[in-house]
This record gives structure tokens, C-alpha cells and sequence, in this order.
């Protein structure tokens, strides 16, 4: 494994890659927690995934009614108001109907993951140098099962699959989070 010197690593970054490796193995341990709770509770991690997406539209819309009414003579006033309400409308829509709202993200987060996957690929074919680019790899391979089987999924499965789905991405990242911040830390060890 090559030490931070052999990877042009000074050592006056030395304190800052540790820090980040202190914060990747944080963010390992606060996404496997996460991960195993949606594992454990997939219809309850589905629910809250729908709840604060709901609530995020409904506080998006009407931060765009809001910028809207203080720029009415604006040529774009017409389009954010009608853009607020629509977000208005979804996000109360997402929490008056959760199943709907699920069966949405189901195909929304299947989107969301397919370009994650192909964006973890590409890296993990970029950076094959000393950083664990294998792990990276896999996640991207697991990220994109994931997605395929989301995009092909049945409505009635759509809360069971987000929660599950969910729960394994978060296992996969942190994983993946983990095994950079000890690649970082046996690095530094070795300069």
C-alpha cells in the first residue's frame, strides 16, 4: 500500500486526510445504523423517506410563492407561481396518499440510482491507482442491481422494495466510506 509521500501527499495535508478519514468512518457508522433500521423496518423507512419528501416539496413550494409574491412584476412570476403550487400540490399529495407517493419514489429513486451506479462505475475505472477502487466497484455494481430492480418493480411492492433498497445502499456506502477511511488511515501510518 503506498504511504501518503509515495502518493504526493504532504505533510501538511497529513492532518487534513486524517480528519477526513475520522469523518468517513463517522459517516460509515451513522449510514450502517441507518441501513440496518431500514432493513429491519422497511415500511417504516419507506413512510419517512415519503414524509420528508413531502414536506420538502411542500416547504419548497412555498418558498417559491413566497419569492414569487416579492417579484410580481418579474417576467418569471407567472411560472414560479405556478411551479410553487405544483409543489405545493405533490407534496401534499405525498402525504395525504402515501402509497402513491411511494410507488412515485419508488421510480424516481430507481432513476436516482441508475445514474448513482453509473457515476460510482466510471469513478471506480477513473482512480484505479492505491485507493480502495474495488469497493467503490462493487457499490457501483450493487447500486445499479438496485435500480434495475426497482425499475422493473410492481406497485405492491413498491414500499417494501423502497425500504429494503434504501437499507442496502446505505450499507453498501458505508462500506464503502469505511474502506476509504482505513485505506487513509494505513497510509498515514506508513509515511
Amino acid at each position: 500500500m503506498p504511504s501518503f509521500d509515495a502518493i504526493g501527499v504532504g505533510s501538511e495535508d497529513r492532518q487534513l486526510l486524517s480528519s477526513i478519514s475520522s469523518w468517513s468512518l463517522g459517516l460509515a457508522g451513522v449510514l450502517g445504523l441507518l441501513g440496518v433500521f431500514a432493513l429491519v423496518s422497511p415500511w417504516a423507512a419507506a413512510g419517512v423517506v415519503d414524509a420528508v419528501c413531502g414536506f420538502s416539496l411542500i416547504a419548497a413550494g412555498l418558498s417559491q410563492l413566497a419569492m414569487s409574491a416579492g417579484t410580481f412584476t418579474w417576467r418569471g412570476f407567472w411560472v414560479g407561481l405556478f411551479c410553487g403550487g405544483l409543489s405545493i400540490v405533490a407534496g401534499t399529495g405525498m402525504l395525504v396518499l402515501p402509497k402513491a407517493g411511494i410507488e412515485a419514489l419508488v421510480l424516481f429513486l430507481g432513476l436516482v440510482m441508475l445514474f448513482e451506479a453509473v457515476a460510482k462505475l466510471a469513478a471506480a475505472f477513473t482512480i484505479r491507482g492505491g485507493f480502495p477502487w474495488g469497493w467503490l466497484l462493487v457499490d457501483g455494481v450493487v447500486t445499479g442491481a438496485l435500480a434495475a430492480v426497482l425499475l422493473t418493480c410492481k406497485p405492491a411492492e413498491a414500499g417494501v422494495l423502497l425500504g429494503v433498497f434504501v437499507g442496502v445502499n446505505l450499507l453498501s456506502t458505508a462500506f464503502t466510506c469505511a474502506a476509504a477511511g482505513l485505506w487513509m488511515r494505513r497510509a498515514d501510518r506508513l509515511a
